[in-house]
């Protein structure tokens, strides 16, 4: 059973809100009958007013559907800007980390004279065996750490971050 029905079976009358709904019903379907004559819009009456916007709304044709395939074609599009992106990215970072080195290399260079007497004296006071051991650990070190830039860099190791993840 509706429970509207259940409502006007009560003796003591209708539902109560069944007036209020039947109002608005009737503002609706004015509102709808205003806007199809073109009748002018009255500012005495916001919630014809409001009725009749709706009522032009839901008239206006619909927008035409994404077309096939958007959201890959959007997906797509930003991929390619990220990647743009972090090219330039590694490029300025290249260019500082050469800068680094350079400047690096120069402040050595020209201070040679007056460290290397120093690290000299620092290295001959050292036990027999420490340099050696150390120098070929550095160059196992370094000979580890050029193998996996290669393989990287060739793209037969995945990168840090893949591995990370």
């Amino acid at each position: 059973m509706n429970r509207n029905d259940e409502s006007d079976a009560r003796p003591d009358g209708p539902h109560p809100h069944a007036a209020a709904a039947a109002r608005e019903w009737a503002l609706q379907e004015r509102a709808r009958e205003d806007e199809r004559r073109g009748a002018p819009m009255s500012e005495d009456e916001p919630r014809l007013a409001q009725y009749r916007l709706l009522s032009r709304a839901l008239r206006a044709p619909p927008m035409e559907p994404i077309p096939y395939g958007f959201a890959e074609q959007i997906a797509r599009r930003a991929q390619a800007a990220a990647e743009a992106g972090d090219g330039i990215e590694r490029w300025l970072q290249r260019l500082l980390l050469l800068g680094l080195v350079v400047a690096s290399a120069s402040l050595i260079v020209g201070g040679a004279t007056d460290w290397l007497a120093g690290v000299d004296a620092a290295v001959r006071r050292l036990p027999a065996g420490v340099v050696s051991w150390g120098a070929l650990a550095g160059a196992c070190c370094l000979l580890s750490w050029g193998c996996s830039a290669a393989a990287r860099a060739a793209g037969l190791e995945p990168a840090a971050s893949a591995r990370a993840a």
